[in-house]
């Protein structure tokens, strides 16, 4: 993929360059440095993160913030690196991650706490972002950015917003507890748009979890890509890789979160990530009308708690070699649930319901249009339920196995 090249560079660079050959490297120190020095060596630091967006960067420069130290105001980036020579925000010395802390910081609207609208060829690495009144990070109309080793959290609104963004990296980073304001919609990630095609997004190898606000299931999602309404945007090559997203969704609402969920037209693919106990789904993609081609698998998925994955889409869908546990007897916590004009296809899936339910909707595959009853391939699939049993078609009659396979379904799967 192409934006994966680039930032791989970019990734690079941060790895092995701590001193790159052309660029100058910064450094902040809130506690020991001055606005009135260099800022080129630790012993002649500047203070504020004001001085940044003062300074003249250019591309392959670092600038460095001290570990241990807390900034109590937003990181405004001012300028943009180049391909293979991205501008560097990084850490030095030793200790805790540096702060950026957003609690008495005033913030205009589309901005976040870092900064980096119209910015490109960007590195963000291990800050953490806290306490926004708005975003924790935004990245409007920028650029191959990539963040990684960060921890983003406490914020009002999105943890990390990407919005008419192209080639964007998230990895390695915690990011939780954000979606705080309960009468919006935000995630700890969120990808959106309203302007032409945008592409290139990698998140992989994060802890996405505990997002708590939001409103209805549009709020508090560990991952949101898209939006409902009008202007839905396009967004291609999305790679959702190796995280685990686990509890967003406010408990307090009914249905009210998933651990990943999508309104927009184009491709996205969810391989090998944990994902448990969210609110309302572990991954629903897609809405009515919508053109999506979908990619679920090798992903785990436990208790969350209305159903493990699934989606609406005219497109097309492949949800191949995911496992389901479901062991809460107090939870819906269906398999999947589809449905959408375009083909599903289920095989080599394997769906464990451990306990007992009384719950009335709880199935193994739930089919939620006509249409689609008569384009479902499921087969290759293992089905094992302590009771009870069962799946359905569009007209909801709840089917035992024999029935499901008399319909046309899951004929070389095993229900044992």
């Amino acid at each position: 993929m192409a934006h994966t090249s680039r930032l791989g560079v970019i990734a690079m660079v941060v790895l092995g360059c701590v001193h790159p050959a052309a660029g100058t490297v910064y450094y902040v120190d809130r506690t020991g440095g001055s606005d009135s020095n260099g800022g080129t060596a630790a012993s002649t630091a500047w203070q504020s993160l004001a001085r940044i967006r003062q300074a003249r960067l250019a591309p392959g420069d670092f600038v460095l913030l001290k570990r241990g130290e807390t900034w109590g105001e937003a990181l405004q980036i001012g300028a943009s690196g180049s391909d293979g020579a991205p501008i560097t925000f990084g850490v030095y010395g030793t200790g805790n991650l540096p702060v950026i802390d957003g609690t008495n910081v005033t913030l205009g609207t589309l901005t976040g706490l870092v900064n980096a609208n119209g910015r490109s060829y960007l590195v963000m690495d291990s800050l953490e972002v806290r306490n926004s009144q708005h975003h924790g990070v935004s990245t409007y109309m920028a650029n191959n950015v990539l963040i990684r080793n960060c921890r983003i959290h406490d914020n009002q609104f999105n943890g990390i917003l990407a919005f008419n963004a192209n080639n964007t990296t998230i990895q390695d980073s915690e990011i939780y507890a954000n979606s705080l304001e309960l009468a919006s919609m935000h995630a700890g990630i969120q990808i959106d748009g309203s302007g032409p095609l945008q592409t290139g997004f990698l998140i992989s190898n994060n802890r996405i979890h505990d997002n708590i606000g939001g409103l209805d299931w549009q709020g508090a999602n560990g991952i949101y890509l898209g939006h409902t309404g009008a202007n839905i945007p396009n967004l291609t090559n999305i790679v959702i890789s190796g995280n685990e997203i686990a509890r967003n969704g406010n408990p307090n609402q009914n249905q009210a979160g998933r651990g990943i969920s999508a309104s927009f037209t184009g491709d996205v693919s969810v391989v090998g990530n944990f994902v448990w106990r969210n609110a309302s789904a572990g991954i629903f993609l897609g809405d009515s009308g919508l053109v999506l081609t979908i990619n679920i698998s090798q992903n785990v998925f436990y208790d969350n708690a209305l159903r493990q994955f699934g989606g609406l889409t005219n497109g097309s869908a492949l949800a191949t070699h995911n496992v389901a546990i479901v062991d809460d007897p107090n939870i819906t916590g269906m398999g999947a649930e589809i449905g959408g004009t375009g083909p599903w296809t289920l095989m080599n899936n394997a769906f464990l319901f451990t306990t007992p339910t009384n719950n009335t909707y709880r199935g193994f595959i739930r089919i939620n249009n006509p249409e689609q009853d008569s384009l479902l391939q499921s087969d290759y699939n293992t089905f094992y339920s302590a009771g009870p049993n069962r799946w359905m078609q569009s007209n909801d009659y709840k089917l035992t196995f024999p029935g499901w396979q008399a319909a046309g379904y899951d004929a070389h799967s095993v229900n044992p």
